[in-house]
């Protein structure tokens, strides 16, 4: 189990990408495997351990096959620039001085103000 290769092609044949798929093609299909075997839309007791497959097999090509680090990386984004600051939803204390991109700063003029 340690070969790259054999875990690169056992990750393609779990997802169903043939040998020349893209990045697009990879996150297509993770997609549209994730809507038929997420524990949250499949009741099948199966889906639990499915999921978790289809998740390793996906980072796995996307951080090897083509170079991309972290597959997740643009829902992260996405959620700091929609929620980043937000008391309820970010996931900061207003008492922390850190956090994404000069997030404490702010916190800390809103702790003066207030």
């Amino acid at each position: 189990m340690g070969n790259r290769n054999y875990r690169i092609d056992k990750a393609r044949k779990l997802l169903g990408l043939p040998k020349g798929a893209t990045a697009e093609d990879a996150k297509r299909t993770y997609r549209e495997l994730a809507k038929i075997w997420h524990p949250d839309l499949n009741p099948d007791t199966a889906a639990i351990t499915r999921m978790q497959d289809i998740n390793k097999a996906y980072a796995l090509l996307m951080k090897e096959e083509f170079g991309i680090l972290d597959p997740w990386e643009e829902a992260d984004r996405y959620w700091w620039q929609r929620f980043g600051s937000d008391p309820v939803w970010s996931s900061y204390s207003p008492e922390d001085n850190e956090g994404p991109e000069g997030q404490g700063e702010q916190r800390n003029l809103i702790k003066k103000k207030g």
